[in-house]
């Protein structure tokens, strides 16, 4: 949101989700859904001062309200942490870094004609504790079954993250590989730090639509098993660290495009409260 935006000193994409682009030709490829992976994240992870849980949520969904009354056309999903590091997780998309330039241009001129949007900015700063931001771009040639992955209809995210030896980037490859070989009908998609922590690292994200999701175990197949088997070598061999930690999102405290909330608008844009 705002917020993560404001602490990088950057922003995150522009329009529906990052994915709407001009009109294309009947001979162009079909555009990505508004609910497809994007190509560049910025992922901002904030930790709060104790006890200013409840103002901090106030302003948040203050932030949200003036984003769409201000038709502002910058999007991010906020997350907290159900395993790991206490927090919010703050995902903001963008189709390139050029995007996220021009993002951040748009956000200086809506602070200009609309001070409270700064105010409320200040307000959500003065209770973060601590805050960690990290740049990464989506690593095409890895990943599985990325084109079934729909974030709209993500209601919980796991996200992997994975520090590297030094020089040791291609064998994240191959354990990539093996992964796929061990679990063919699982979706994920990959993402390589550019900047924000120690390189090599590489973030790997799955989303699930329920908590009960985060218990399903691969498939076990002698192909599965023997794949497995090979990345656990890899991991041993050429990993430094591994953390994976599970996020439930929040769409209150969101702000996504319309043919983004339009994959899922019962969750997105719930009924108010009789």
């Amino acid at each position: 949101m705002m917020k993560p935006l404001i602490a990088a000193g950057l922003l995150t994409g522009v329009l529906c989700g990052a994915h709407v682009m001009a009109a294309q030709t009947a001979a162009s490829p079909a555009p990505p859904s508004a609910g497809s992976p994007p190509n560049v994240v910025l992922l901002v992870h904030q930790q709060f001062l104790p006890g200013k849980a409840g103002e901090r949520e106030r302003l948040e969904l203050e932030t949200c309200r003036k984003f769409d009354e201000f038709a502002i056309p910058i999007p991010w999903i906020e997350m907290e942490a159900v395993t790991g590091t206490p927090g919010a997780l703050f995902f903001d998309p963008a189709n390139s870094f050029d995007e996220v330039d021009r993002a951040g241009q748009l956000l200086s001129e809506m602070y200009g004609a609309h001070p409270e949007l700064a105010q409320l900015q200040n307000g959500i700063e003065e209770l973060i504790a601590s805050s960690k931001t990290v740049f990464a771009r989506r690593r095409e040639d890895l990943g599985n079954l990325v084109d079934r992955m729909d974030l709209s209809k993500a209601h919980y995210w796991r996200i992997t993250v994975v520090n590297m030896r030094p020089g040791r980037d291609n064998d994240f490859v191959e354990a990539d590989k093996a992964r796929v070989r061990a679990q063919r009908d699982t979706p994920w998609v990959v993402y390589e730090v550019d900047s924000g922590t120690t390189l090599p690292t590489f973030l790997v994200i799955e989303t699930l639509r329920s908590f009960a999701d985060a218990d399903r175990k691969p498939e076990s197949t002698s192909a599965a098993n023997k794949g497995q088997k090979d990345r656990d070598q890899v991991v041993k061999d050429a990993y430094l660290s591994v953390e994976s930690n599970l996020y439930g999102v929040h769409p209150e405290m969101s702000h996504v495009s319309k043919p983004f909330a339009a994959g899922e608008p019962e969750f997105w844009s719930p009924a108010p409260a009789k």
